[in-house]
């Protein structure tokens, strides 16, 4: 029964850092991807934090949810979608962070490039 509760320690141990990783990974991507999106405006580096970490919970939850990420559809076409929606309605919940939905087409295809390329161990 040790056994099981020092392997589940470890396992969350794993998560954490994963999403660590994951989260550091997504704000540099995010900085880049508001560098070079038009119409897309992010008043200050608390304000790009913040909207990083709102971005990631609708995305754990979107695919909570949905499951979209388990299916290869979910990783192109609609993950596209859903990154999109969940980019423009970010806006809502962070004062400071402003993008039309044209743009935010824009912020998910360069995000999503950005995010393929870089090599990351918690996909």
């Amino acid at each position: 029964m040790e056994e099981v509760e020092s392997f589940k320690n470890v396992s969350d141990g794993v998560r954490i850092s994963q999403m660590i990783l994951r989260f550091i990974t997504s704000v540099s991507i995010f900085a880049v991807t508001v560098f070079f999106t038009p119409n897309f405006q992010i008043s200050s580096f608390p304000i790009l934090l913040l909207s990083a970490i709102t971005i990631i919970l609708f995305d754990y939850l979107m695919a909570i949810v949905t499951g979209i990420h388990d299916i290869p559809l979910g990783r192109g076409l609609v993950g596209f979608t859903c990154a999109t929606l969940i980019i423009y309605i970010t806006q809502f919940f962070v004062d400071g962070y402003y993008i039309s939905i044209t743009s935010s087409l824009i912020a998910a295809a360069i995000y999503g490039i950005i995010d393929y390329l870089i090599p990351n161990s918690s996909k």
